[in-house]
């Protein structure tokens, strides 16, 4: 992550800094901070054991980011990838999207 964006990922704890929060909130904050960029990075959806899903983990939709890079930049609950046309669901219709997307940006 380049210093900005970690700037801007961290800034949501000062929050607590206009609200009341209680010393234990702020440190479970920046545990969620922390683990949720460890766990979208983990390279696994879910956990299963013996044919059974246990936990969802990772984030298939990171997961494409690092695989085509040209798409997924934000996160699946701000839309902002389908606004500005980066959004990518795994199909390979979306794939052929964003490499045509990718083509018409780079050929300028």
């Amino acid at each position: 992550m380049h210093p900005a964006e970690h700037l801007l990922y961290y800034s949501s704890i000062l929050i607590h800094f206009v609200l009341p929060s209680h010393p234990v909130h702020v440190i479970f904050h920046l545990f969620a901070l922390n683990l949720g960029a460890v766990l979208s990075h983990a390279g696994f959806d879910k956990l299963i054991i013996r044919d059974t899903e246990v936990a969802k983990a990772g984030s298939f939709f990171h997961q494409l980011h690092h695989r085509f890079f040209e798409c997924n930049y934000g996160s699946e609950e701000l839309p902002l990838d389908r606004w500005f046309g980066s959004f990518h669901d795994g199909t390979n219709d979306a794939s052929k999207r964003i490499r045509a997307r990718k083509r018409l940006i780079f050929s300028r």
